[in-house]
């Protein structure tokens, strides 16, 4: 028998541990494009810079998911002291509840695995774990807490490996598992006392990961009515943006396994967004191409045509597109724009620009995008690459000797 108080009961110790999942309930901000829908099979989620993930639930034993919930995107979610970035909870994300695994009393028993798969291969994704744990209670009989381990057990094109980025109090954090430091019997449960809050990175570059839940038995009197593990998540990804002056609006990359020039940083480190944003002008120090001894790139224009070779590192096919302001407005327009594709393991792109006739020598700004698809925008979000800004000079033909 499974009294409906039970469940009440844990929807309420799960409140109060995770405080809010998505801000005011129901409210869904205008400007969050991330996005989640949860069945007992799947679940499916959008970042907001479009990549799309997917996840596969496989019940082990007789598990079954008793309740697929939607964590609802807002920008009215508190920060969290178990995040990072701290503001991560304003993203959508997915809740299960497994109910009916093989229980065992002072033991382990496995309840599920998931199985993460990107729409592109991402680097380093954040896995945010939202109160995961389980209580079962009977007041004439007495319950059942459900301490809850996760290990890293699968991934393409490699396992990746786990690392603490915040929270996770009363739980330890190695390359492949989140388990409890010490099971015991408590008074009451909250984040890292049976239940679980905090933020491991998957260090690798994967376009899958999967995780395998397990939950461990304490029983008080003759225990609860029957098992059950909640288990809540969400993901965001590694952000390159860039840091041309603001009038050439923003772009921002979700950074995956092709990027311009030799690496790529990940920026805005701290804080998750839900719209394109920049860094401060000229201060991101990933460079796709570099001037001498530190002076801008100088891009020779010969006949009206303007070249630049541009170093790549292509994990996947793609595409580079650069943007002149030949006209010195403060914009990047469409008229300024070179495309050029890159096979998988390309390492250089060929840009070859049209320009104006009444061109004029002299210093300007230039934006280069790599991505997945070939794009027409220089502003916006991007679901792969990396963008680069950099101020350049112009060379034209009669000034090629000074």
């Amino acid at each position: 028998m499974r009294p409906g108080g039970a469940r009440t009961v844990l929807h309420a110790v799960l409140a109060c541990v995770v405080t809010v999942f998505a801000g005011v309930p129901g409210a869904v901000a205008a400007d969050a494009p991330s996005s989640f829908t949860n069945a007992p099979a799947t679940a499916t989620g959008r970042t907001p810079s479009g990549v799309t993930v997917t996840v596969r639930k496989t019940m082990i034993g007789k598990t079954r998911v008793a309740s697929a919930e939607v964590l609802t995107p807002s920008t009215w979610a508190p920060a969290d002291e178990f995040l990072v970035p701290a503001n991560a909870k304003m993203t959508a994300g997915f809740m299960d509840l497994y109910e009916d695994f093989a229980a065992r009393p002072g033991g382990w028993s496995d309840v599920a695995t998931l199985t993460f798969t990107f729409s592109r291969p991402v680097r380093d994704p954040h896995l945010h774990v939202f109160g995961t744990g389980g209580l079962s209670r009977d007041p004439r009989r007495g319950r059942d807490d459900y301490w809850p381990a996760i290990d890293l057990v699968g991934g393409t094109p490699a396992t990746p490996a786990f690392s603490a980025a915040a929270g996770f109090p009363g739980y330890r954090v190695t390359a492949d598992s989140i388990r409890p430091v010490e099971v015991r019997p408590v008074r009451s449960t909250t984040c890292g006392v049976v239940y679980t809050c905090g933020t491991a990175k998957v260090i690798g570059t994967v376009t899958s990961f999967t995780i395998r839940l397990s939950a461990r038995d304490v029983r008080y009197g003759l225990g609860g009515p029957g098992p059950q593990l909640w288990a809540a998540f969400k993901l965001t990804l590694a952000e390159d943006d860039s840091d041309a002056p603001a009038s050439y609006g923003a772009a921002s990359h979700a950074i995956t396994d092709s990027f311009l020039g030799t690496s790529v940083t990940a920026d805005h480190l701290d804080e998750v967004s839900t719209a394109p944003r920049g860094v401060s002008a000229g201060t991101d120090e990933d460079d796709a191409v570099t001037g001498s001894t530190g002076s801008p790139v100088k891009i020779a224009v010969q006949d009206r045509t303007g070249t630049l070779t541009v170093p790549v590192r292509a994990g996947s096919p793609a595409y580079v597109t650069g943007w002149i302001d030949a006209d010195r407005d403060g914009r990047f327009e469409a008229d300024e724009r070179a495309t050029a594709q890159v096979a998988k393991d390309a390492t250089t792109a060929e840009l070859r620009w049209t320009l104006p006739a009444t061109l004029r020598a002299g210093p300007t700004w230039m934006r280069l995008r790599l991505t997945a698809r070939a794009t027409v925008s220089p502003t916006g979000w991007a679901d792969s690459g990396e963008v680069e800004d950099h101020p350049i000079q112009l060379v034209v033909a009669a000034d090629a000797a000074t």
